[in-house]
């Protein structure tokens, strides 16, 4: 969104602008000095500008949209990165209804390779929570791990070897 902003901003620059309408107005221009092609030339140049404003507008208002949208997720996501698998658990029951939300209601974001995208990156940042927190797989191995309960060996989680 930062990026598409810049241009944006560049591209309504006065400068942007003068040279824009200098262009439009030679295209236009019923004075025949020009001859044909390069008034041609020049109609090609700025209609191809206009396209690329027209895209930047349009992807910045898109970026704008999405941006809204995922900032609404950040508190639920939080825990995901700093958070105890407790915490985790606790807060997916809101993500996930933001999330519904989000598909429901966004112009933008509701798409089925947004969506995925961004479940995909919320269970990729589950696991590695974990992984940080809890499964040390060497200490499981060792037998360093602690017993979910007093009876439990140390091995049991590796009786399929």
């Amino acid at each position: 969104m930062r990026k598409l902003t810049g241009i944006s901003e560049q591209l309504r620059s006065k400068n942007c602008r003068t040279v824009y309408d200098v262009l439009t107005a030679a295209s236009t221009s019923s004075a025949d000095s020009l001859g044909g092609k390069p008034r041609d030339k020049i109609y090609l140049a700025t209609s191809k500008w206009k396209s690329i404003e027209l895209r930047v507008t349009e992807n910045l208002n898109e970026a704008k949209d999405n941006v809204k949208y995922l900032q609404t997720l950040e508190k639920f996501i939080e825990p995901l990165y700093h958070g105890t698998p407790e915490t985790i658990k606790e807060s997916l029951p809101a993500l996930m209804n933001s999330i519904k939300m989000i598909h429901t209601i966004a112009r933008y974001y509701n798409t089925n390779e947004r969506m995925t995208g961004l479940l995909v990156k919320i269970t990729n940042e589950m696991i590695a929570n974990c992984g940080r927190n809890v499964l040390n797989f060497r200490k499981i191995k060792r037998g360093e791990a602690i017993k979910y309960n007093k009876n439990q060996s140390d091995d049991v989680l590796w009786d399929s070897e």
